[in-house]
């Protein structure tokens, strides 16, 4: 079975107008945005984990019962933790970012170091770059909000550069004058 998905003209400009307006908003409030993202997704797992709970009770399945059961236990004590604490998990999922981007920086660390006992040369760069990755590591542990701040403008910027293209892509489609 094949199934076509085709854009009409006016979708394809509503849509990027949409992601336009999304993407400006984004970008003049970040934190309201990092805020509201982090709301909306505590909303969907804890109406996830009511449904999977809803759903643990109503299978004949015993297998398929007791993973929904645990499923949405889990999903709806993370969804109302979210709920309960918006500004913590912001910058707790910072805080994460930053110890991988340590740690990702101590393995460039050790590869550029082990290219440098080799002799191949340009290792100094890779260990400029690794030390470099280390320190923005500790400045997004150190200061979680402001790197959210940052992270939802840089979205903006991208959703409002996707908007202008969709619009353009309307733009350019032809009218269907075949109905």
């Amino acid at each position: 079975m094949e199934f076509k998905v085709t854009r009409t003209k006016w979708g394809s400009i509503l849509w990027g107008i949409a992601m336009a307006i999304l993407g400006l908003y984004m970008f003049v409030n970040p934190g309201s945005s990092a805020y509201t993202i982090t709301v909306a997704v505590g909303w969907v797992l804890t109406i996830a984990g009511i449904c999977a709970l809803v759903g643990a009770f109503t299978h004949w399945s015993v297998i398929l019962s007791t993973i929904d059961l645990y499923s949405g236990a889990l999903s709806l004590l993370f969804g109302m933790l979210i709920l309960a604490w918006p500004q913590f998990f912001v910058a707790w999922i910072f805080i994460l970012l930053g110890i991988y981007i340590i740690a990702a920086g101590f393995s460039m660390l050790a590869g550029t170091n082990a290219l440098h006992v080799l002799g191949v040369n340009g290792s100094g760069a890779g260990m400029a770059l690794a030390v470099l990755t280390i320190v923005l590591g500790v400045l997004v542990i150190m200061s979680p909000f402001t790197m959210a701040n940052i992270a939802m403008s840089i979205c903006g910027i991208a959703l409002v550069y996707t908007g202008i293209v969709h619009m353009a892509e309307g733009a350019r489609m032809p009218s269907d004058k075949s109905k």
